[in-house]
């Protein structure tokens, strides 16, 4: 069975990465040697020299109230790995984050909704539903890739992370988690480029390069453009991982009048891929014996074991996004941004299942939206109005899943489709917000609310009997007609979200913090897949699919957050420490499990609490020394036991009891000590990352220990009359720690037999040379 091939897609980037060892080679050696002044990791909030603050990546100072971080475009690099796409691992190192990794360079997509990060313990759950793009959900509830491997990270200026109460102006599609902001890097004012060449261990090929134009046109418009190939083979098992991800980025900005400012930007990838299997919790056990376990290079002769096979387990996606900000300036205080933007993605899933049947989940989608917003100053306070519109086309979830029987020369026969439906109606998402914020002396004050309204789509199921391997179109087309007891219809549900913040600036140095809020998180979409899928055991207990679809509802939380900030400079160094405390009460928390029906589903019935503390700290006693850390502590447990229905087993009555327990996959320690040393045009960063023991389970019963992992880079940095050349070797765990990374989990998860430990990414070298103008 012939995968995914892209033939030569990438190969005249491979070609301009060439010429790295003989510009090396060349590079001016006269310049004198002087020590240069560190150049920062930045994550948190980078403190403003003359203020003695960290400098607010918030509109609004929001940082002098809120609790957000940031992550510069040298500290996503490191903390992903190198692998030059993936801001959910760009954002790992940030207090109280956990996201782990499942392969050296961050590249590797778990099929589903679960893309692998907890912060304060919770869980982002139907795909990348807390990430922005300059402040655009581009793609939220989505089970495929979306637009987390789509944008390269040197297209990327900084990524920006909110957690705790939000600010009323954050546009993403659930906030009980937090949301991260990747904001783009646009084009440069001075003519310019650069090109890079990355390899390392497991075959890892990567060339990366961009120019932009400066100023044209009489200095009213400025552009970029960019590309980039990417090529690896998996750690652990057969395969790629990715397969010649290739992609390319344009970027313009134009100011043709005063009153008018205008962006446009867009984006394009592919992403090939076998995926990685998960172990059981007895294989994550022994670590020593199952490490590198993984699906089978072969298909073999035995019917159950089929699925097994490494070519049965892939996935194949094409994305592409383009986004515009429209500024029209009405005065000198007043102006209207419009941003309008578009997604789209196109590919499959390939999985095998415990029926021994490999499933194909097609998801082919669009989703698009605008923001608008108007920003004013009136009576010495700066307020902001807005709107959101978003319109998503399923699946999310899914529509159309097409099993089949596998044989022992790797092919596919017998197509069924256990899942064939059409939507009716798509699923929208709109909100109103407003936010206002005002300085009375050393007091700043910021209030808003949010009203968000979220209709779920209308699906309708066809019958499927006895249609083959068709298309997705040709198989709607030959069905009978439609399943009336399982399909649904389209409701609308919503809530208010207040907002307010304080800071208070004790002294010149201390910065005394509080805000609170309320947050939104996901509904139990997953309940129309499972409902389609035992159907017959929901309708013996009375339930059609409509009913369940509207019994699903919004989880929402009250949060607190109280902050300190105190900055020093002198004679030993100069920096900040940054500690916050912080407390969530979560109503309709979003769990899977059984409550008597017969079958596990999710529903919104958990009642949760989280609570902890956390830091973020700089210092560097020399220009040319720096250290930072991130520290958290934190607690995410169940107030209330799970609800069950009338004669439900003593087993399911005994598994639901939760209260008090700790959520699954969340450690209660986490944090990342790391720094700089920079010797004349060298810099040496190592960095400490240790994650404390957590559950695999609610009950705990698959305790899983804690680890740490040692990165060090060495980086050498020298300018030349025409541009700087830059060479950096990296090794990631270096210590080749072996532990368990990810936990494929939701909120609740029963003791399990499943595959759902992923074994973190071992002992990788990367070397890197570069060359920017």
């Amino acid at each position: 069975m012939t995968m995914f091939a892209r033939d030569g897609r990438g190969s005249s980037l491979l070609l301009g990465g060439a010429s790295f060892v003989a510009l090396l080679a060349v590079a001016d050696s006269a310049i004198a040697e002087t020590l240069t002044t560190l150049p920062e990791i930045s994550i948190g909030a980078a403190p403003a020299a003359p203020q003695k603050k960290p400098e607010s990546p918030i509109i609004g100072s929001a940082s002098d109230s809120a609790t957000a971080y940031a992550a510069d475009a040298r500290g996503l690099d490191l903390a992903s790995g190198g692998g030059g796409s993936n801001p959910i691992r760009g954002i790992s190192w940030l207090p109280s984050v956990d996201a782990p990794a499942i392969d050296p360079y961050g590249l590797a997509n778990l099929p589903g909704g679960n893309k692998g990060i907890r912060i304060r313990g919770e869980n982002s759950q139907h795909g990348n539903s807390i990430g922005t793009v300059d402040g655009l959900p581009l793609s939220g509830i989505n089970p495929g890739p979306g637009v987390t491997w789509l944008i390269d990270n040197e297209n990327l200026s900084k990524i920006v992370l909110h957690q705790g109460p939000m600010p009323s102006d954050v546009n993403s599609y659930f906030t009980v988690t937090g949301s991260f902001d990747s904001q783009i890097r646009w084009p440069e004012k001075k003519f310019g480029g650069e090109i890079s060449q990355s390899v390392g261990s497991f075959s890892f090929l990567r060339t990366f390069a961009r120019i932009d134009t400066g100023e044209i046109l009489n200095g009213t418009t400025k552009a970029f453009v960019s590309g980039s190939f990417t090529d690896a083979d998996k750690w652990r098992g057969s395969g790629k991982d990715p397969q010649g991800k290739s992609g390319f980025a344009v970027g313009i900005d134009t100011n043709p009048v005063d009153w008018l400012e205008a962006k446009l930007f867009v984006a394009k990838s592919s992403l090939d891929q076998h995926s990685y299997d998960g172990l059981t919790y007895a294989q994550a056990s022994n670590l020593g014996a199952y490490r590198r376990f993984d699906f089978a290079a072969i298909p073999g002769s035995v019917p159950s074991g089929m699925v097994n096979y490494y070519g049965y387990n892939l996935q194949h996606f094409d994305s592409w996004t383009a986004l515009s900000e429209i500024t029209i300036k009405i005065d000198e205080s007043t102006r209207v941004v419009v941003k309008p933007y578009y997604f789209r993605e196109d590919g499959y899933y390939l999985d095998g299942m415990n029926n021994g049947k490999i499933r194909k989940w097609l998801i082919d989608h669009d989703m698009w939206g605008v923001t608008s917003e108007l920003q004013t100053r009136i009576l010495d306070t700066d307020a902001k109005l807005g709107y959101w519109h978003g319109v998503q086309n399923l699946p999310g979830p899914p529509t159309a899943w097409e099993m089949f029987t596998p044989n022992a020369l790797g092919g596919l026969t017998g197509a069924t489709w256990p899942i064939l439906s059409r939507q009716t109606s798509p699923h929208t998402f709109d909100a109103a917000y407003g936010l206002a914020s005002r300085d009375f002396g050393p007091l700043h004050v910021e209030a808003g609310a949010r009203y968000i309204w979220e209709r779920m789509a209308g699906i309708d199921a066809y019958n499927s009997s006895g249609i083959g391997d068709v298309s997705y179109d040709t198989a709607l087309s030959l069905s009978p007609g439609t399943i009336a007891n399982r399909s649904v219809t389209p409701f609308t549900i919503g809530t208010s979200l207040p907002y307010g913040a304080l800071g208070y600036r004790l002294t010149d140095d201390l910065l005394l913090k509080f805000s609170g809020g309320g947050g939104y998180g996901g509904p139990g979409y997953d309940a129309w897949p499972v409902f389609q899928q035992n159907s017959a055991t929901f309708l013996a207990k009375g339930l059609t699919a409509d009913q369940l679809w509207r019994s699903i509802k919004p989880e929402t939380s009250t949060q607190l957050d109280l902050g300190l900030r105190w900055s020093f400079a002198g004679a030993y160094g100069d920096g900040y420490v940054e500690p916050t405390i912080y407390y969530s009460r979560n109503h309709n928390k979003l769990v899977s499990y059984d409550p008597g029906i017969g079958t596990q589903y999710g529903s919104n019935v958990g009642e949760s609490q989280s609570y902890g503390a956390q830091a973020v700290v700089h210092y560097s006693p020399l220009e040319t020394v720096g250290l930072f850390a991130s520290l958290g502590y934190q607690r995410a447990e169940f107030v209330e036991d799970l609800p069950i229905l009338p004669g439900a087993s003593s087993t399911i009555y005994y598994s639901t009891r939760v209260k008090g327990k700790q959520l699954p996959d969340v450690p209660y320690w986490i944090s990342t000590i790391g720094g700089d040393l920079r010797i004349e045009e060298f810099t040496i960063t190592p960095i400490l990352h240790i994650v404390g023991s957590r559950g695999g389970d609610t009950s705990g019963y698959q305790p899983i220990a804690g680890y740490s992992t040692f990165d060090l880079t060495v980086k050498y940095e020298h300018k030349i009359d025409w541009g700087t050349l830059t060479a950096s070797v990296t090794c990631t765990n270096m210590f080749d720690t072996a532990y368990i990374g990810q936990i494929s989990s939701g909120y609740y998860q029963q003791t399990s037999s499943n595959g759902i430990y992923f074994p973190g990414a071992p002992r990788t070298v990367l070397a890197k040379v570069g060359f920017k103008f």
